[in-house]
């Protein structure tokens, strides 16, 4: 094989192809591939998916509404920004 070359060999007793290249200094470098038969994917059951949908966006926006609650309010942490500045002033 000459330099900068690659080639795809199937295997005569495994379901594997070989892919063998070489660079521009004739190195070779040799890697293997499974071949199995393709399957059709499944169909999506978009009832399923959108069950599934409505179960995780609720736990987003539980986690939302607790998160929400532990945090401040903007007027509340303005006005401490502003106390804060006053009393050094």
């Amino acid at each position: 094989m000459g330099a900068n070359s690659e080639i795809y060999l199937p295997d005569s007793e495994e379901d594997i192809i070989w892919w063998i290249r070489t660079d521009s200094n004739g190195n070779r470098s040799v890697q293997a591939f499974d071949v199995t038969p393709h399957k059709k994917p499944e169909p999506v059951n978009m009832e399923d998916l959108a069950a599934r949908l409505s179960v995780v966006e609720e736990w987003i926006n539980a986690k939302s509404n607790k998160s929400n609650a532990k945090r401040p309010t903007a007027n509340a942490t303005n006005t401490a920004s502003a106390t804060t500045i006053e009393s050094v002033n």
